[in-house]
């Protein structure tokens, strides 16, 4: 049974994720614990109630050992802790953005290690996150049922059995809050612009936006669908779209993803 979780930063994605598991309940404060070389960020999970760890040594008794550091700090991260990590062998997640699972193994000696590679997104903080993941042969369906509860706990989820499809997903639904919240910030400036007050503005283009994803996710209509139901011929909705096609808006968008695909793929590859 899966009772101890130890979390290896606490910045933004990580923080967002174990608070979400918490909110949802698959995750208990008391059960937690914390480790991260920035002061405040320690401050920050100590001044939530979590318990905060000396050294990272100490976070290897974790049936769960949650890696949410930058890609650049994981090798050395993993060096350091490798031969306790490999004698102890708990179950490893890794949100790390970029490093495949054969990397993370290779820093470990190529040890027979549980490894789950999950790529989430911020939305975790508020239980509306879409994940995915990737699990090696050496986890176990007791592991994978805890991965499942988690993400679920904090949003939706999908599995995936070719790991390479995360770096597709990165750039789809791991950048994608960033996407959807320059769309709201342009649409509350241009508002703002019109004489709407600063604080409307936001509740206009944020709800617009939730309401058009939550008719899609009850699959009552696809966007295509949406997109027909709203732009009448002749109407305000065609001409903004038109404006938008010729103007190149697509492919702005289909080349802004694909290099954050290829992004992706480089930093797995480095």
């Amino acid at each position: 049974m899966i009772s101890r979780i130890g979390l290896v930063g606490y910045g933004k994605m990580g923080s967002s994720l174990l608070v979400g598991g918490i909110r949802s309940g698959v995750i208990k404060k008391d059960s937690v614990l914390v480790y991260d070389l920035d002061r405040e960020r320690m401050a920050s999970a100590e001044k939530y109630g979590l318990k905060a760890a000396d050294s990272l040594s100490m976070l290897l008794d974790s049936d769960v050992l949650l890696l949410a550091v930058k890609p650049k700090d994981l090798p050395a991260l993993l060096l350091e802790i490798r031969d306790l990590l490999v004698e102890k062998s708990p179950l490893l997640i890794s949100i790390v953005a970029g490093i495949g699972v054969k990397r993370i193994l290779s820093f470990l000696g190529n040890a027979p290690v549980k490894v789950v590679r999950v790529m989430p997104n911020i939305a975790a903080a508020v239980n509306e996150a879409m994940s995915a993941f990737y699990a090696n042969e050496f986890v176990t369906n007791e592991d994978l049922e805890f991965v499942k509860s988690l993400l679920s706990g904090v949003g939706k989820s999908i599995s995936v059995e070719n790991e390479e499809d995360l770096d597709t997903i990165t750039g789809i639904s791991g950048s994608g809050p960033a996407y959807f919240a320059l769309m709201i910030r342009i649409l509350e400036k241009i508002a703002v612009e019109k004489g709407i007050k600063e604080d409307v503005a936001r509740i206009l283009a944020a709800q617009t936006c939730r309401g058009a994803a939550t008719m899609i996710l009850d699959g009552k209509y696809s966007p295509s669908e949406l997109i027909k139901m709203v732009a009448s011929p002749g109407g305000t909705t065609e001409e903004a779209l038109r404006v938008m096609e010729v103007r190149g808006f697509s492919g702005i968008v289909s080349d802004a993803v694909s290099a954050a695909i290829e992004k992706s793929r480089a930093m797995n590859a480095s």
